[in-house]
């Protein structure tokens, strides 16, 4: 496709990778964070990509949040939203003023986010994109690393999707352009991917951010992999509640899930299994981004992954028990009350 000006507003990990990818095809892409550091060091060495079996240095042009007023000289044609959840509406709102009439605002991010970034741009600008198990990390200043392998032919990683379901030549020149980082599709259930990304997210950023163990650490433990299931049927039974046809979770159906919660042995067993399998992409252990978050000492987004399946539930009248103690326990450790450890999800435990 010719070369688009691309805004990444957020060059963490995500918006990162995303970044220095499309740059390394060929577009004209300005990642612009607010973390000095970071940017100082793209600018004098270049970002290293770290992925399974490789590592790349690319060469991308990074933008302090002061230098955007730059951008009135080469308007934006789509800017990707890459932050964190809690800074959706600043970053549409500093980006607005630098889009091309015809531009279109994307949220690349954990949560569901459309709806404030879409209060500053408007809805007829604002599309949404699941970036679906992408685990990727900022290790250090210049510096973004993969731990899954890429999705290719095997897995659809993005799925861009339209507020109102429709399948347009937009959501469709995006798929093309994200096709450059890895697989992409157009998909017609945005707000049913978003959910299946959620119920994913929730069941496990809570365990991860309460005690510090990895991915591969809750999978292979029977007892925090039966609390992730229980989790993941709360989350499910509000997405139905809301009316989301869910698409499939780690591959498998979100019927799967709930049979499993419920005590079938036959569901949990073929869980167990579709969950190793889902494994096999993951070649390091990955802490999710509220795990990453706790160890730097930062804001996590709990509020907008537990956070939200708990408002959601408390609305619509669906228990989500362990939902909420997880979101206490990992607010807790936000605020330095309690440390990361496992004996802080105990008592969960014992209620299995």
């Amino acid at each position: 496709m010719s070369k688009t000006r691309v805004a990444v507003v957020g060059a963490g990990a995500v918006g990162g990778y995303i970044g220095g990818k499309l740059a390394q095809a060929g577009h004209d892409v300005r990642m612009i964070d607010g973390w000095v550091a970071h940017v100082e060091q793209i600018r004098r060495h270049g970002l290293v990509i770290a992925e399974p079996g490789k590592t790349e240095t690319v060469r991308v042009q990074a933008m302090h949040l002061c230098d955007v007023q730059a951008l009135i000289r080469s308007p934006i044609e789509v800017a990707l939203v890459c932050t964190k959840s809690y800074d959706s509406a600043w970053a549409a709102m500093m980006i607005r003023p630098y889009l091309a009439a015809s531009a279109c605002v994307v949220s690349v991010q954990n949560g569901i986010n459309e709806e404030e970034i879409a209060a500053v741009v408007g809805w007829e600008r604002t599309l949404g994109c699941i970036a679906s198990t992408i685990s990727v990390a900022t290790p250090s200043a210049g510096h973004v690393s993969r731990m899954r392998t890429p999705g290719g032919s095997d897995y659809t990683v993005f799925r861009v999707g339209e507020v109102h379901g429709r399948h347009t030549p937009r959501a469709a020149r995006l798929v093309e352009l994200l096709s450059a980082v890895d697989s992409a599709k157009v998909t017609t259930n945005l707000w049913g991917e978003r959910w299946s990304k959620l119920v994913t997210n929730s069941m496990h950023h809570g365990i991860l951010g309460a005690t510090g163990i990895s991915d591969h650490a809750l999978m292979q433990d029977p007892a925090t992999r039966k609390l992730a299931t229980r989790c993941a049927a709360e989350a499910i039974a509000v997405a139905l509640a809301l009316g989301h046809p869910l698409e499939p979770i780690l591959r498998m159906p979100a019927e799967l899930w709930l049979r499993a919660a419920h005590g079938e042995q036959a569901a949990a067993s073929e869980l167990e299994l579709g969950w190793k399998h889902w494994m096999e992409r993951s070649k390091e252990p990955h802490y999710g981004s509220i795990g990453q978050d706790m160890a730097k000492g930062r804001r996590t987004e709990i509020d907008y992954i537990c956070g939200h399946v708990v408002a959601k539930g408390a609305q619509l009248g669906v228990a989500t028990p362990m939902q909420a103690a997880l979101l206490a326990l990992v607010k807790r450790v936000e605020r330095g009350e309690i440390e990361r450890r496992i004996d802080n999800i105990k008592p969960l435990l014992e209620q299995l």
